[in-house]
């Protein structure tokens, strides 16, 4: 290692003391609105656009999210595997009808449904080709990326795939790298690691026990994957009353998904009303529906419509006023589940909603 010269080791020090302050600014100066007109323009180039990714200079730091539109085709798209990641990711389909293959799984879908892909899981998506296919959906590629752990294997790129050329196993297993391991080595190898644990004292604080659960915590959690839920159709939502207004939790670990960083829901106001204030320590993306009004979001007005996309900074007071003449609705991720595991969850309510 370096040897530090002892004002070095005090700057790298102070670092710690300054970056919160210095967080704050770095909120302040990343957008905060992206307009539909803005996505519409970038379509003409290609299919696939990101609307809010850190490398867009947004201060996102767990998830990204992006909007994904395909014409009517007219040749059959050949589709096997599909692309896997090490990421969660919650989809949510604005127009079209098809199906989509999830871990060996058939799930129909149409316009209004949702997807929540499991960690890992090969999944490939079969529109139906007769008309336009549009989704939008939040994954938490910055998260791992950051993290060091993010692994995107997609079957146009093989010559990149990590685990899966390895061994054909590979493709059905919901752990990276969890093929490796034949089935006989497998067995083999929970009998010793039973020996083992049948060594300790059966306490379940003791040395023995503890290994022996983070040895096999990767085969729980790929049971965990295989049994949460994936489907949500958008007709089965169930709107309830609350002091932000009315809102419908679409994923989250309490309703039975096996996500630990993200959770979607959505939210309605009817015309001339408003949501409640509030703000807190998780990131947010709200993409509009339908309607149309404006936001405060830190004493600043945004004016959106349908189609448009706000990012309130983090721990920012936000509020929604509908001033149009429909109902309007938001798709709503936030790092809420992610900030919860760490303990930082911390959330404040200001204003309450009108929405009666």
């Amino acid at each position: 290692m370096p040897i530090l010269r002892p004002e070095e080791h005090e700057r790298m020090g102070m670092q710690h003391i300054l970056f919160a302050k210095e967080e704050i600014e770095r909120r302040k100066s990343a957008p905060v609105h992206v307009k539909a007109e803005d996505i519409d323009k970038q379509f003409r180039e290609h299919h696939h656009v990101y609307i809010v990714d850190p490398r867009l200079g947004f201060n996102q730091r767990t998830f990204r999210f992006w909007i994904n539109r395909l014409p009517p085709a007219t040749e059959p798209r050949k589709k096997k595997l599909g692309h896997r990641h090490t990421v969660e990711a919650v989809i949510h389909m604005i127009k079209g009808r098809g199906y989509s293959v999830i871990d060996g799984q058939r799930y129909d879908w149409e316009a209004g449904d949702f997807l929540c892909v499991p960690v890992f899981a090969w999944h490939v998506h079969f529109p139906d080709e007769s008309q336009e296919w549009v989704d939008v959906a939040a994954t938490t590629g910055p998260f791992s990326m950051a993290m060091g752990i993010a692994i995107y294997e997609d079957e146009r790129y093989p010559e990149h795939w990590v685990f899966a050329q390895k061994e054909p196993e590979a493709e059905k297993t919901l752990i990276p790298g969890g093929a490796e391991i034949t089935a006989e080595e497998s067995k083999a190898f929970q009998i010793n690691m039973e020996r083992w644990r049948s060594k300790t004292d059966k306490d379940a604080r003791s040395p023995g026990s503890l290994y022996y659960g983070q040895v096999i915590y990767s085969q729980q959690e790929e049971v965990r994957r295989r049994q949460g839920r994936v489907l949500v159709k958008g007709k089965d939502l169930e709107f309830g009353s609350t002091a932000m207004g009315r809102l419908a939790y679409v994923v989250d670990p309490r309703l039975g998904f096996n996500v630990k960083l993200l959770s979607t829901l959505a939210a309605e106001i009817p015309p001339g009303k408003r949501s409640g204030a509030h703000r807190h320590v998780y990131e947010e993306v709200n993409y509009v529906l339908s309607g149309s009004g404006y936001s405060i979001i830190e004493d600043k007005k945004y004016e959106w419509k349908k189609g448009d996309v706000l990012v309130p900074p983090v721990f920012s007071w936000h509020q929604h006023f509908n001033t149009g003449k429909e109902t309007a609705r938001f798709l709503v991720h936030t790092s809420r589940v992610a900030m919860e595991s760490t303990g930082y969850i911390h959330t404040q309510q200001g204003e309450l909603a009108d929405y009666e």
